[in-house]
């Protein structure tokens, strides 16, 4: 394997160290991540569970005019 130049290696190692976790960050991470998940599929499944209503003629002109 070809050796990084001092200067990429040495990028690489700040890198991982700015981003590095500790277990309890990651766990609050995984919370934060369940919760934000769990909202968009619940949004999810109730936007599709509902039926498009027809708008009546005076409805559509209320919409349209300016």
């Amino acid at each position: 394997m070809k050796k990084l130049p001092l200067i990429l290696d040495e990028l690489f190692i700040w890198i991982r160290g700015r981003f590095t976790l500790t277990n309890e960050e990651k766990l609050w991470l995984l919370i934060f991540l369940v919760i934000l998940w769990t909202g968009l599929l619940g949004r999810y499944a109730y936007l599709k569970s509902q039926q498009p209503e027809l708008l009546s003629s005076q409805q559509v002109e209320k919409l349209l005019s300016p």
